[in-house]
């Protein structure tokens, strides 16, 4: 494995690019489709669909099925690129069309059809002049057929025309298509997979090329370029394995003209390739670069692959040497390529995932940076490795009064000194839930859950919604005032709220519960003396829902409504709330946190789904959401944002993380299922536009399983941190802290 490269960072540029419809995403394509110094991506898969990152437009080209590679040329001269892709007309019936756009992209697109029935499909689509005639003619494979062949179409010269179709090989299963001059006489070969065609003497469409074989160690599947490596004229061959676990990436040099004999020379970049269907070289400048991405999921049900690489080769000695670089590694890429795409000279890795599986569908780019992300400056600590038992929350709070937060988790207070966390025992309760200035000191009190009078020895049956208020008085040498305010309704208190929700700007209390989909809200009412138990309890609302709730002013109007869930609560003024779903039906809320996506100065809620597939054990890919209420919020559902696809998001808030004055969403994953430990990833969304559509992203960290946690601190001045825990790596409890 090697170390991942801190000098380049990834942007989504779409991560809902797979709605509506479903289905795997199978083809892209960069280029400055409309000459307009813009450069566009065109994505398909249920969707034939172009984008314009810089200006963040985007239209439909068609809609259908679409194969696994698209191509953009312009064969009519009229300044315009035209689409060439594979449409799926019937069961297992495709068509090799053209789309060609008018003056303005924005408009419908003219389909023509290029060769009415491709068995199986065109997996691969390039251009390329096999006849030296100035005319570039293209290449389309069709390979998951039982009639696989190769196969090239000559531009008829006018648009609409037929194209003449020849066929260069049949009855062999490959693929990875390209071109070379492989012998040096001026003539184009044909590569496809471990193999390598040779013209007829007669001339390139007199009748079937001669088949040879040059890597007699490599599979049928594969992704293959050509490209002068080592400089003496004669184009070597880089090739990989495209849809194994177990593949390899190699570079042949080409030694025809040298040693007959052995004309292939095999040598190897990697071993243990995984899946790895993205390839692309170039040579520039002395300098020979190499790009591979594997996929984290190849065709037919494989292993998933959480640690699918981007990796970055480079030699300026023409292969003798090699320069390694893992650009990234956790997101899976499939049919991606390099291209300048905001033209500032350097290429960039323009990427989508394959989602063939679980709903995981973007498009990203992966660009160089000029200096280290502070994002990668972010160190782990552990506050505890052995924690006693799972904490339901994680929170900080000033208790022992010096200025300095602790950490509080279970019923434990984490003081640091001397680089040590001391753990502290808080008397009678077990779990801290939240942290408030109920009181108004200026000293937070704690929200607690009371320890049963006979513990359980297991964890979970001692939960219960018996909460009391813990103010504190010499903390951690056990002194405390504490009240208790009453048994809630559900099973134990999954979240909880303060503020003046009440008429005359009264406090309120709000709990959900665990059981939130069976039982609704409770609110408190603080009374005036805080320390007066049993407080008086009503329903909140008639909303099942029993995860993070935040106060905000929704509609403008002073009067604090709240965000719970899939919900907006109008506060009345009454001490009644009218409940609004503002996300689809569809959507399962986590947890929660607000922030201003769109620079409008109000602040919208972001969330994370809750997605699990209990009976199978299997965790689906789920959205992280921001939503938009507009200017009237009453008007629902909210357009909704994908920023990006994770494994449940069971933890969500934002904060200023690099200090730039800007709030970062952060999220931690949860995943109970996986077999040993979790590998879920921390990470880190920050705008990439002032819109709220891009957003750049950040792996703090992927070892630790998260749950109701990854929460942003300020401990002291000038010191924010992100304190997490987890529900199946229960004994740990994690900071993360900027190191400069």
């Amino acid at each position: 494995m090697y170390e991942r490269s801190k000098m380049w960072e990834m942007t989504l540029l779409d991560a809902q690019v797979g709605s509506p419809g479903g289905g795997a995403l199978g083809c892209l394509w960069v280029e400055d489709m409309d000459g307009d110094g813009h450069a566009e991506i065109v994505v398909g898969g249920t969707l034939l669909r172009w984008y314009r990152p810089d200006t963040n437009e985007t239209g439909v080209i068609d809609t259908g099925h679409f194969h696994v590679s698209v191509i953009m040329k312009d064969m009519d001269g009229d300044g315009f690129k035209e689409v060439y892709v594979g449409k799926e007309a019937g069961q297992d019936h495709w068509m090799l069309v053209s789309y060609r756009p008018g003056a303005d992209i924005n408009q419908p697109w003219e389909m023509t059809v290029i060769d009415p029935h491709i068995s199986g499909g065109p997996h691969d689509i390039i251009f390329a002049d096999l006849d030296n005639s100035g005319v570039d003619e293209m290449l389309a494979i069709a390979c998951y057929t039982a009639q696989p062949g190769i196969y090239a179409y000559q531009y008829p010269g006018q648009p609409g025309e037929p194209w003449k179709k020849h066929t260069i090989c049949e009855e062999v299963f490959t693929e990875g298509l390209t071109v070379g001059d492989l012998d040096g006489d001026g003539n184009l070969e044909i590569v496809v997979g471990p193999d390598w065609y040779k013209a007829p003497p007669e001339g390139p469409f007199s009748g079937l090329w001669k088949r040879r074989v040059f890597a007699t160690n490599f599979r049928e599947m594969c992704r293959c370029k050509c490209l002068d490596i080592t400089g003496n004229g004669y184009d070597d061959i880089i090739i990989t394995d495209s849809e194994y676990m177990d593949g390899y990436l190699s570079w042949y040099e080409n030694q025809m003209a040298t040693n007959p004999a052995q004309p292939w020379v095999e040598h190897r970049l990697e071993n243990l390739c995984k899946y790895s269907h993205s390839l692309y070289a170039e040579k520039k400048d002395g300098v020979v670069s190499i790009f591979m991405g594997e996929m984290a999921q190849g065709g037919w049900s494989p292993p998933y692959n959480y640690e699918a690489r981007l990796m970055f080769y480079t030699s300026a000695d023409n292969g003798k040497t090699w320069n390694t670089e893992c650009i990234y590694q956790g997101e899976g890429v499939h049919e991606s390529m390099m291209f300048d795409i905001d033209g500032d000279g350097e290429l960039e890795v323009v990427a989508k995932t394959s989602g063939i599986t679980w709903g995981n569908k973007k498009i990203m780019q992966f660009k160089r940076r000029t200096e280290p992300s502070p994002f990668d400056e972010f160190e782990h600590t552990f506050i505890d490795r052995d924690k006693p038992y799972t904490g339901v929350d994680v929170v900080a709070s000033d208790v022992d009064g010096d200025g300095v937060k602790e950490v509080l988790c279970g019923r434990w207070i984490y003081k640091e000194g001397d680089g040590v966390w001391d753990r502290i025992e808080i008397p009678g309760v077990e779990q801290v839930l939240n942290a408030f200035d109920i009181t108004g000191d200026g000293r937070e009190e704690l929200l607690v859950m009371l320890a049963p009078d006979s513990p359980k020895p297991a964890f979970y049956p001692n939960l219960t919604s018996n909460i009391a208020i813990y103010k504190p008085i010499n903390a951690l040498n056990g002194e405390w005032q504490s009240v208790y305010i009453g048994c809630g309704t559900g099973d134990w208190p999954h979240s909880s709220l303060l503020a003046p929700l009440l008429p005359d700007g009264k406090l309120a209390l709000v709990i959900g519960y665990h059981n939130g989909s069976e039982v609704q809200p409770t609110l408190f009412e603080v009374p005036e003396e805080v320390f007066t138990p049993i407080w008086k309890q009503s329903i909140l609302a008639d909303i099942c829902y029993g995860e993070e709730m935040r106060a905000y002013d929704v509609t403008g109007n002073g009067i604090l409504d709240i965000i719970a869930g899939p919900y907006w609560l109008e506060n009345l003024g009454d001490g009644t709330f009218k409940a609004y779903r503002y996300a689809e039906e569809d959507v399962v809320v986590a947890r929660l946190a607000m922030m201003d996506f769109d620079d409008d100065g109000k602040l919208e809620p972001v969330i994370g789904e809750e997605v699990m597939d209990y009976p199978n054990k299997i965790l689906p890919w789920s959205r992280v959401i921001w939503f938009d209420p507009g200017d009237d919020p009453r008007s629902v559902p909210w357009p909704a944002h994908v920023i990006d696809y994770v494994r449940c998001a069971h933890s969500v808030d934002v904060g200023d993380l690099d200090g730039d004055g800007v709030d970062e969403v952060v999220i931690g994953e949860h995943d109970p299922f996986w077999p040993y430990r979790s590998r879920c990833r921390v990470l880190v969304y920050k705008k990439a536009n002032k819109e709220g559509t891009h957003f750049t992203s950040y792996n703090i960290d992927g070892r630790f399983e998260h749950h109701d946690g990854t929460k942003v601190f300020e401990l002291e001045p000038d010191r924010t941190v992100i304190l997490s825990h987890g529900w199946a790596d229960s004994k740990y409890l994690h900071l993360w802290e900027r190191k400069s």
